[in-house]
């Protein structure tokens, strides 16, 4: 090896036990969840990971292979919308926590918000048209629209 290069596989750091198991008990981690999409051009929803939903990146539908790119004002919604909701709920969680609530009732507090949220994120992909060129249904499919 020349006396003037570097090993960087020496430095490289491995995630130790505590830090995979700290997030993947972590259930309100919006890193993990899953965003609903409805395709512009079939109409049939798909999920998105929210940790790349971002103005600009291209997802594809994988029921058409449509195009799906989000605008600013989509991803200014969604991101608001996944921070107000995260923001509540560690709060509601800390309250929880501080009364001396039981892991029960954290788990039952965490899945009602949760339910809720995920109805509320598919209203919002019912409401939000991303960027791109519509596709004009052809044949049969486009005498009934």
């Amino acid at each position: 090896m020349p006396a003037n290069s570097v090993d960087y596989t020496a430095t490289a750091t491995t995630p130790g036990p505590a830090e995979d198991t700290t997030r993947q008990s972590d259930p309100v981690d919006p890193l993990e969840w899953e965003l609903p999409a409805i395709c512009k051009d079939c109409e049939k929803p798909f999920k998105v990971p929210y940790r790349h939903f971002q103005a600009g990146v291209v997802f594809h539908c994988p029921n058409c292979r449509g195009s799906y790119v989000p605008t600013l004002p989509m991803y200014q919604r969604v991101h608001d919308k996944f921070e107000t909701f995260f923001a509540r709920l560690r709060q509601r969680q800390e309250d929880l926590l501080q009364q001396g609530a039981d892991e029960a009732a954290l788990r039952a507090l965490i899945d009602r918000e949760r339910a809720d949220f995920e109805q509320s994120l598919e209203q919002l992909a019912r409401e939000l048209r991303p960027a791109g060129k519509m596709v004009r249904r052809k044949g049969w499919a486009a005498m009934f629209t």
